[in-house]
């Protein structure tokens, strides 16, 4: 939840909750100049952090709760809880609002929903399903303080009521925020992660009931930026064995590396009361700039599964999309992994897999051991795309026998030439520094000249195995989804997501694929496909 100060409050046309909630349309314009066909987005206004994510064992529903503003396309008090859900965390159906402040100068901000299957609150009867008891913990904000406070929901998370004794946790700050809630069942206790945000700290609490909380420890470690967000707490399967770890994940904003806000975590373990770091390496959790406040969904015992925020605070408010502002990202599924960070050296690492259900294939074209040059380029020209595509590719490095000292190979994604000009992204690898490169820069659209929107990013990667005679093989997996790339790189050992924008009319719907060069790159197997909802 962004607050660096608290402004004064816009002027609003809806003031009350039922006035909001009639207001809310809940059949999505998907053709809408730059809104992505399976990138949550709100129908109208304006969205950030997501809040309160949970699996409906019941009715099988993805829940995801946000940040909103339903009256303007700017962050702005008063702020409620947006609500959408989803069947299979592509298609989703926005829902009224969820939860909404009393007064106009207050914030429903960041926070968490838990299913009291046992009820420990005290909130519900035999009537309520033990899978839909539903309780949101959330931090309520006004000018002169920051409390974590509590609603539950007898209908499934469609209303809340607020606990008449709230706040549950005031410490007397306005720096106070974004509680993370789950069961830790070792301990019989309810856990939450909350932050002093400007002093660096997560706090880690318990609870018997989810109204009297003690504080256990502090937690304090990672790259610190100007104040800390969004915090949480989870344990994760190692792939390959019976074992997990604990993943703190901890958001910073501002003062990226690559400006403005992004995510980190920590691996350690987790005895109820302590997080214990297993070493002092801070890990980021995407290379890219639209990647924030990052949550995972509770009460879902399969796979740990979570989404981030798909903006960047340096200018999510200014972004070219009416009339709405913000997407997340897809959910992912994540799990851990030893991975090579060189030569020599493995290290416990983050694995992210996008989650990509029930969606249509139009057309796609396939190629394997296709050798680049200069002069066989693969172009994809998909007659009926909607700005949905992918790509999955695994090439070789081969030994340069030219003259050329910066061998790459390029995969652009093109528009269609509505506007008699076509417009394009850029993704490509450099073998003079091993490293993959992309270009969102368009020069034709006036947003994308924005000094903060930064146009060029570079990650490096270890390649993800060699073949015979020490060859380098890399793996790419990339979505585009109209203004929003996703890139997986070696089976998500990495990856980068970042928003671009082209003019308007325009939006993806080509893919070339070359090189510089002539007989360095082979592509052991390609396959572009064109999707649709």
């Amino acid at each position: 939840m962004k607050i660096n100060s608290l402004v004064t409050s816009l002027l609003l046309i809806v003031l009350l909750e039922p006035a909001i909630a009639s207001f809310v349309n809940t059949e999505q314009d998907t053709s809408a100049y730059n809104r992505p066909l399976i990138h949550l987005t709100p129908n109208v206004g304006w969205m950030n952090d997501p809040n309160g994510l949970f699996y409906d064992k019941k009715t099988s529903l993805w829940h995801a709760y946000y940040q909103y503003n339903p009256n303007d396309t700017i962050w702005g008090e008063p702020l409620y809880w947006g609500h959408s859900s989803s069947k299979d965390l592509t298609h989703w159906e926005e829902h009224q609002v969820a939860i909404g402040p009393q007064n106009d100068d207050e914030g429903i901000f960041s926070g968490s929903i838990v299913i009291d299957h046992n009820n420990t609150s005290g909130f519900f009867d035999e009537s309520i399903d033990k899978d839909q008891r539903v309780v949101a913990i959330y931090t309520n904000s006004t000018p002169k303080t920051q409390t974590q406070d509590i609603a539950y929901s007898l209908d499934g998370g469609e209303t809340f009521t607020k606990y008449d004794k709230n706040p549950v946790i005031d410490v007397n700050s306005t720096q106070f925020r974004d509680p993370k809630v789950f069961w830790h069942g070792d301990t019989d206790q309810w856990i939450m992660v909350v932050l002093k945000s400007q002093e660096y700290k997560i706090q880690i609490f318990g609870s018997r009931d989810l109204k009297t909380w003690d504080l256990h420890s502090n937690f304090t470690s990672g790259y610190l930026g100007n104040q800390y967000e969004c915090p949480g707490l989870i344990k994760i399967p190692i792939e390959n064995t019976n074992e997990f770890k604990w993943v703190m994940f901890l958001a910073i904003n501002p003062g990226s590396p690559n400006g403005g806000s992004t995510n980190q975590y920590f691996i350690g373990d987790f005895d109820g009361f302590e997080f214990k770091q297993d070493d002092s390496v801070t890990r980021f959790m995407d290379a890219g700039k639209d990647f924030y406040a990052f949550q995972t969904f509770s009460d879902n015992e399969k796979d740990v599964v979570g989404l981030a925020w798909a903006s960047n605070w340096q200018y999510a408010n200014v972004v070219p999309t009416n009339p709405w502002r913000s997407s997340m990202s897809l959910a992912r599924k994540y799990t851990l992994d030893y991975v090579h960070q060189n030569a020599e050296t493995k290290i416990l690492t983050l694995i992210q897999t996008p989650i990509l259900n029930n969606l249509n294939v139009t057309d796609k074209v396939e190629k394997s051991n296709h050798l680049l040059t200069k002069n066989n380029t693969i172009i994809t020209d998909f007659g009926s795309s909607t700005g949905l595509l992918d790509f999955n590719t695994t090439f070789k490095v081969l030994q340069g026998s030219g003259s050329n000292s910066s061998p790459k190979l390029e995969i652009l994604i093109h528009s269609q030439a509505s506007n008699s000009s076509t417009e394009s992204i850029k993704l490509g690898f450099d073998t003079s520094v091993s490293a993959f490169y992309f270009n969102r820069d368009i020069p034709k659209v006036e947003f994308n000249s924005n000094p903060y929107f930064t146009n060029k990013f570079s990650t490096y990667v270890e390649p993800a195995h060699y073949f015979e005679n020490d060859i380098p093989v890399y793996k790419i997996y990339g979505i585009v989804d109209k203004n929003i790339i996703e890139l997986y790189f070696n089976d998500g050992t990495q990856t980068m997501t970042n928003t671009f924008f082209m003019s308007e009319g325009n939006y993806p719907h080509q893919i070339e694929i070359g090189s510089n060069v002539d007989g360095q790159f082979e592509l052991q197997s390609l396959l572009v496909r064109e999707l649709n909802k």
